[in-house]
């Protein structure tokens, strides 16, 4: 359900609306802050825009440059004429606008960075820095003298950008607001009126709090940007691509994310330090098949001749850019072990991700079965080479992948498995789980507190199956959103069969609203069943932590 205010609608019709021009696909580019934080200087940006060109990115389509955080003026005053923003003079001196002129010179497009909030973020507290909040169209008017294409709008969020003044109670955390479509609706439309044809809504992933419950950005978001944020900022290490990683489950399974609407996971980490060329290479691969926009940020002048072979590879840039703009979904999820996932692309092929999640060199194999293909023409993205069949192993490093493009696809014809679904709210309950309502849930019912410091358990007795070993469907409820510092966006169960070893499941956030962001069918491999007798699954927590919330069970019949 996408909710519009009638304050954004009056917004959206206000005033002369440009025609939009921005790609319908997601941009590819630089930005300066993984590289610079928030200290951009003029010598620096010269340097990376000549690189870009230099070293053949701005060929391979990395287009859209971008000064995030830093250049505008730290003295707390707008222009005393045109009532914009002022540019930092100590830091550029002769201004944005030949930087503008010498990227577009290069084949690039302009792009700029403000805040939704009284203040921009900085690394100093209190921000000195101005937003743009209440001078939006003095500030797209700005941007626009400057030949720019497309805006990212901050958050106005966390604790070094502050939503509605300079004192420390006016500096907003992490919670959900009720303004976030107003606020970003307004300075996208003197966006449009000013001919600029390109948003990003950088407001960390955080919910929207609506009149009828919390939202993410991919539901409101939509017809007030060209892109959103689908995640807190990313940081250097493998885990924190495997948080946004996470959070990026429930967005590419919502078929909100299409053309001219992206989802974006933040900026490209490789580059930067404490990832392996591994990671750094499976990270590139999820982003550009989740459809992410790919903004390089890190030195491309020093950057080894591996990196920029990564971040270069043409046929992972063809699959981001591809017409559908549909992103890869997770299949399945084998626990520590692997996670496969694929998409469709517009031709026909299909997009295929398996990624090692043991943290151990070992050999990584897809089954094309699992994704209902019976042989299928496999390319393998890393190498270029292509053979023909129905299953590919390839030995890979800790958190290496196997990216894989599958055409000429023949699809089984086998039978699929009859599904048996069973209320978790019939089950048994322990040690503190309880049913509450859940206007989502197929019986209007859920299972929660399981786990949790009581050990709270539910355990579904009297399940005929047919199969001794076989994969269980799950409609559950993950609304527990990990940000930087803190979470991996995934709850954990301990799911047993009739008594056996518990066996340890990750669950990806599944939304916002645990009231009615379920996810459905998510596919976890159990065995150990009696085919002769009747079966007890019971599910908890592992450790003092909480499982998700359940609404059922699917068992083969």
């Amino acid at each position: 359900m996408v909710w519009t205010s009638p304050a954004l609608l009056a917004l959206a019709s206000a005033g002369h609306v440009a025609a939009q021009n921005l790609q319908s696909t997601p941009i590819m580019g630089w930005n300066s802050y993984n590289q610079l934080s928030c200290s951009p200087n003029n010598d620096k940006i010269t340097t990376q825009i000549n690189a870009l060109a230099s070293r053949a990115f701005v060929a391979a389509g990395y287009k859209f440059f971008q000064i995030d955080c830093g250049w505008a003026s730290r003295d707390g005053l707008r222009n005393s004429t045109t009532g914009a923003l002022k540019i930092d003079t100590n830091a550029f001196p002769n201004g944005l606008k030949p930087l503008s002129d010498l990227a577009r010179s290069k084949g690039m497009k302009w792009t700029m960075y403000s805040d939704a909030g009284v203040r921009m973020c900085d690394p100093q507290l209190p921000s000195p820095v101005l937003g743009s909040l209440g001078h939006e169209a003095a500030d797209a008017a700005f941007f626009k003298s400057l030949n720019t294409e497309y805006v990212k709008s901050d958050r106005f969020i966390d604790d070094n950008c502050y939503a509605d003044g300079p004192a420390a109670n006016q500096n907003a955390p992490k919670d959900p607001r009720t303004d976030f479509p107003t606020r970003m609706g307004t300075m996208w439309n003197e966006l449009k009126k000013v001919g600029i044809p390109g948003m990003l809504i950088c407001q960390w992933g955080t919910p929207y709090s609506s009149s009828s419950g919390l939202q993410g950005p991919a539901q409101w978001a939509k017809g007030i940007s060209t892109s959103f944020r689908l995640s807190d900022d990313i940081a250097s290490g493998w885990s924190n691509v495997f948080r946004i990683y996470n959070q990026a489950v429930h967005v590419a399974k919502s078929g909100l994310i299409g053309p001219g609407f992206i989802a974006d996971a933040d900026l490209l980490e490789v580059g930067n330090s404490d990832m392996t060329s591994d990671e750094q290479a499976t990270h590139f691969a999820a982003w550009a098949m989740l459809k992410s926009a790919l903004m390089i940020s890190t030195d491309v002048s020093t950057l080894s001749n591996d990196l920029v072979a990564v971040l270069q590879n043409k046929d992972l840039i063809a699959i981001n850019q591809d017409s559908a703009v549909k992103p890869i979904s997770l299949v399945q999820r084998w626990t520590g072990d692997r996670d496969l996932w694929a998409g469709d692309l517009a031709n026909g092929d299909v997009a295929v991700l398996v990624v090692d999640l043991s943290n151990a060199g070992r050999t990584l194999n897809v089954q094309l079965s699992s994704l209902g293909i019976s042989s299928a023409s496999i390319k393998d993205l890393w190498t270029g080479q292509t053979t023909t069949g129905s299953s590919l192993s390839k030995q890979v490093n800790a958190h290496g992948s196997q990216a894989l493009r599958l055409s000429n696809i023949q699809r089984s014809t086998a039978a699929k498995p009859t599904y048996n679904y069973i209320s978790a709210s019939t089950g048994s309950l322990s040690s503190g789980a309880n049913t509450q309502s859940c206007s989502g849930c197929s019986s209007s019912t859920k299972v929660g507190y399981l786990g949790g410091s009581n050990g709270g358990r539910v355990t579904i007795s009297n399940i005929r199956t047919s199969q001794a070993t076989q994969i269980v469907r799950f409609d559950y409820i993950n609304g527990e959103v990990g940000y930087l510092g803190g979470g991996t966006n995934e709850r954990i169960a301990a799911i047993s069969v009739n008594g056996g070893a518990a066996k340890t499941v990750s669950f990806a956030l599944s939304g916002y609203n645990w009231d009615r962001d379920v996810s459905k069918d998510y596919a976890v491999e159990l065995s150990g069943f009696s085919t002769t007798g009747t079966n007890t699954i019971t599910i908890s927590g592992v450790g003092r932590a909480y499982a998700p919330d359940l609404d059922r069970i699917g068992v083969v019949a």
